[in-house]
């Protein structure tokens, strides 16, 4: 743990006078042992012994690096270029030498850091590297966005979900540091994510005891491997909103930000997505039939069914899907035929470090499978789909695991990998997927598949750790017992650590959904308030539901019927809440989000179009003014208004009424208030 210090008086005194010395020119400059490096937003101090104190000009605020352990630096000099200040230096971390390089562009409140080995053949263990600056406020806020849409973790909150954060965990390869009042923080990208890791290291401030991101870098095939970078971004105010917005800027130069207004020029079928309900378990024409006479207008429909069949269900408008996984593999059978679940084993099975191979998913009947190495994705891909479409006529592919799972390493000299050439093996897989003229879905989301992706399964739900059920193999509970309910409601579910970083930076770009095995219908059996509580979230955030419409139990598929079939008017409901919404506003930017109340039960969101959401999770009712308009919220209450819609679910006289209103579309309805 470390124990912060304030610096000391004279410490205190020596920086200041060299802040007011320098503070009239930007660039490079040097005080005796001390560098500065200085533009219009930020003045940098680097002490002799590596430590660095930042001054953020617009909001007058200094931070201070929280120094784990002093470390000398040697051999200064500028390598400033025509668009960055800069310097670079020698030094030592955890005993391996470094050469380092500090830059500042000239034109935004960013310090770049390099971090690069004469010998990049030098064999690494774990290097944690790079120190935290430290937010001294009760309201020091953690913005992750750790295998979910986001949370907001407080920095004091015993225990912290995560001691470390890696490519396993991070959605986006970012992390904020922020005061959730002031709105002051910053954020730390790894700009070179694939062979990194931050620790979250504790600090003891006072009497409290905070966690703070310290980035690090694992090997890359056990060596040090290739010039290794940071940023860091500096915010005086908009706390957690702004540092997503930075990212989304950092991203869209960076070729990530791909809207649909661009996607669908190359595939008109994506607006079949926009509003719809993402529905498993049944894939009849009869059923397609019956959802649409009951007002189901779009639906991503996932199943087999015959040629014929899926020709007339996409008549219906609804955009027909097929399942696929080119991840978890058994023997090829007597014909030697490659296909999706289906290798060469062990020879093209991704090997390990250890030099054994890689086992995969264990099936709900016992079935071990093994890891197809990714080198043999596309390859496989091309066997596969080609040959289904010339038969079968989908408009969509939900390709499972691929961003869900890890980046990992192949050892097999006859397929080498890294982690990064994995990353772009899986942009290979859907990119190809996408040039077949196929909607693309696929299990969680990851940054760097956004511009080949459409929807992902698993955004919305709370991270897979946080489960209190067997989820990955659909056992839905039947009771809330079990140790870890409280863990799912306090993590997985509680507005007050939830916010939509994912939705700030792509939503426009990327439609969300839950995981399937944490469906808006699949705790009905436990506790049904979750089924309102997760609609509520996809009207706030702007996303779709998932539903289930099995009829048969059992096997691979859940151990209950889905609502279609057991609650139909529940599965009506979500629909109607929150889809007409997001066929609306499905390309719109997500440009607000904040808590309205301290409790945090009570959030608005704002989308690029001016559409408005106000939404309250709380047991207390809550009166809005949305579009000039005021509102009694009951808990999960909404209002929306925007260009294109307006609806709400309010208190009028005693009863619950849901309106809905768009240029198509208009429902009202009426329940008694149980208060």
């Amino acid at each position: 743990m470390i124990i912060f210090k304030r610096i000391s008086v004279f410490l205190t005194i020596f920086v200041l006078l060299g802040l007011c010395a320098c503070s009239s020119s930007d660039g490079v400059s040097q005080e005796g042992d001390v560098w500065f490096i200085e533009n219009s937003h930020l003045k940098v101090t680097i002490q002799p012994t590596g430590v660095l104190n930042v001054y953020d000009k617009k909001g007058n605020r200094e931070w201070q690096q929280v120094a784990s352990k002093e470390k000398k630096i040697e051999n200064v000099s500028e390598v400033s270029t025509a668009d960055k200040w800069a310097i670079a230096f020698e030094t030592e971390v955890n005993n391996y030498p470094f050469l380092i390089k500090l830059s500042l562009p000239k034109a935004s409140a960013d310090l770049e850091i390099e971090a690069d080995m004469e010998n990049r053949d030098t064999p690494i263990e774990d290097i944690p590297f790079f120190d935290p600056f430290l937010l001294d406020s009760e309201h020091c806020s953690i913005a992750v966005a750790d295998f979910c849409n986001g949370h907001l973790y407080p920095a004091d909150l015993h225990p912290f979900p995560y001691k470390r954060y890696t490519t396993a965990l991070l959605d986006m390869p970012w992390i904020g540091v922020c005061d959730a009042k002031e709105g002051h923080g910053y954020e730390i990208i790894l700009d070179t994510s694939d062979d990194a890791f931050f620790d979250m290291i504790p600090v003891k401030v006072g009497k409290r005891e905070i966690v703070l991101p310290k980035a690090g870098w694992i090997s890359s095939k056990k060596r040090f491997g290739y010039a290794r970078r940071l940023l860091c971004h500096f915010v005086s105010d908009g706390g957690y909103v702004a540092l997503a917005k930075y990212y989304r800027t950092y991203a869209q130069k960076r070729g990530l930000i791909v809207p649909f207004s661009e996607k669908v020029k190359k595939n008109p079928n994506l607006t079949r997505l926009f509003g719809a309900v993402d529905v498993w378990g049944q894939q009849s024409v009869e059923f397609a039939k019956e959802a649409k006479k009951a007002g189901v207008e779009k639906m991503i429909m996932n199943g087999n069914s015959t040629p014929e069949e899926l020709k007339s269900i996409n008549e219906l408008g609804y955009l027909t899907s097929c399942y696929d996984a080119y991840q978890d593999v058994f023997q090829v059978e007597a014909d030697g035929k490659i296909d999706s679940g289906h290798e060469y084993l062990p020879d093209n099975i991704v090997l390990k470090d250890d030099s054994t191979r890689m086992l995969a998913w264990c099936t709900w009947d016992g079935h071990q499978s093994m890891k197809r190495c990714p080198v043999f994705w596309e390859r496989t891909a091309k066997l596969v789909i080609p040959e289904v479409l010339s038969k079968y006529p989908f408009l969509c592919r939900f390709i499972d695991v691929t961003t869900a799972e890890d980046l990992y390493e192949c050892y097999d000299e006859r397929h080498p990998l890294t982690r990064a050439e994995k990353r772009e093996l899986g942009v290979r897989l859907f990119d190809y997927i996408r040039s077949q003229g196929l909607v693309v879905g696929g299990e969680h989301g990851r940054w760097w598949a956004v511009p080949v992706i459409d929807y992902v399964e698993g955004m919305m739900s709370g991270g897979t750790d946080n489960y209190a059920w067997d989820a990955p193999y659909l056992r839905p509970p039947m009771n809330k017992e079990g140790n870890k309910w409280e863990q799912y409601e306090t993590l997985g579910m509680n507005p007050q650590y939830r916010v939509p970083l994912w939705e700030l930076v792509f939503h426009d770009c990327v439609v969300s959904t839950w995981y399937w095995g944490d469906a808006n219908d699949f705790l009905t059996l436990a506790d049904p308030k979750f089924t309102d509580m997760k609609n509520c979230y996809n009207i706030l955030y702007g996303t779709i539901p998932l539903l289930w419409a099995n009829e048969e139990t059992g096997g691979a598929g859940p151990s209950k019927p889905g609502s279609w079939v057991a609650n139909r008017e529940l599965f009506l409901e979500t629909y109607r809440n929150v889809c007409k919404l997001h066929e609306v506003i499905a390309g719109q930017e997500m440009t607000v989000h904040e808590f309205l109340t301290l409790d945090g039960m009570v959030q608005r969101t704002c989308f690029a179009d001016g559409t408005e959401v106000v939404v309250n999770f709380g047991e207390s009712v809550y009166e809005a003014t949305v579009g000039g308009k005021r509102y009694q919220l009951p808990q999960y209450g909404f209002a929306v208004k925007g260009p294109r819609i307006e609806q709400s679910r309010a208190l009028i006289d005693g009863q619950i009424v849901t309106n809905i209103h768009t240029n198509t579309y208009n429902f009202q309805d009426f329940k008694q208030c149980n208060n």
